[in-house]
């Protein structure tokens, strides 16, 4: 199996920034103090990307505009653009659809792609990895990490190493090398309260929770022990399951009102427009 998993960099941001670009817009968001976040006076102030001068300065995504705007005074603010996201997504998509047609669209910024029958039309998967990149970057204005391995799971780490515009590998034979070295909350389905409980019994790196005793880690985090000591020893059987929309893990709505609401009726009426709308998008789906 050879498996790439392409992720664009700072999505959100790069997209707008390479639309700004387009328009003649004067500056690249890219390159100076700049996020993506709602309008803070109307309550929306939650960063949802953030460039790397931003970063470099402490930005979080998630965090509220305010916060940031302590960090960062100077910053450019600028609006979320969801048609603008899905359009950048679908021209990513077509790229990459050009060379397998085992595409998965695991979010609306991320892809993975089985290569494996494309090997004998294309070529080196490396090479082809690099071809894929420069196009995305050259055709469509962002950049896009790549990791190319035997496995998803794989695929997904090596492309999630060093930042932007990049093309990485972790084959098997690297996995002791460029994976184990990682702190334990790199590796994918470890989060927060995972980690803690690890580090608890002096469980640091990846490497770490590799050797360690796959029973001792199911008595710890049951089925989900099992599932990351596989993880950390590079093994994943899961299929590129192809599907040209991108399919959402659950269905909801909201809103944030711009004043408070204290009546009661009111309230209700905001709440059943809400469920109109989700009513409507699960008869549709």
């Amino acid at each position: 199996m050879i498996i790439m998993h392409i992720d664009a960099n700072s999505a959100y941001l790069a997209w707008t920034a390479a639309a700004l670009l387009q328009e003649g817009y004067p500056v690249d968001l890219r390159t100076v103090p700049a996020v993506i976040a709602g309008d803070p006076n109307n309550r929306h102030g939650i960063i949802l990307a953030r460039s790397i001068p931003c970063k470099k300065a402490g930005v979080a995504t998630g965090e509220s505009l305010y916060e940031a705007k302590k960090k960062c005074p100077n910053m450019i603010i600028m609006p979320p653009n969801y048609n603008l996201y899905i359009s950048c997504s679908e021209a990513m998509y077509k790229i990459l659809s050009e060379y397998s047609p085992l595409v998965q669209r695991y979010s609306i910024d991320e892809c993975f792609l089985d290569y494996t029958d494309s090997e004998a039309s294309f070529g080196d998967p490396v090479k082809i990895a690099y071809e894929i990149k420069d196009r995305i970057k050259n055709e469509l204005g962002f950049t896009v990490n790549i990791g190319v391995s035997t496995n998803k799971l794989l695929a997904k780490m090596a492309s999630e190493l060093k930042k932007p515009d990049r093309v990485h590998t972790i084959w098997p034979s690297e996995i002791e090398k460029k994976m184990w070295p990682l702190p334990v909350r790199d590796l994918f389905m470890v989060g927060g309260a995972t980690e803690r409980k690890l580090r608890k019994i002096n469980i640091n790196t990846i490497g770490d929770l590799a050797k360690a005793d796959p029973a001792h880690m199911r008595a710890l985090l049951k089925s989900h022990g099992q599932l990351i000591w596989d993880y950390a020893n590079g093994r994943d059987n899961a299929p590129v399951v192809p599907n040209s929309e991108i399919e959402p893990k659950g269905m909801g709505n909201s809103t944030t009102i711009s004043y408070d609401v204290v009546d009661r009726d009111e309230a209700l009426k905001v709440l059943l427009a809400l469920v109109e709308r989700v009513s409507m998008r699960i008869r549709k789906s």
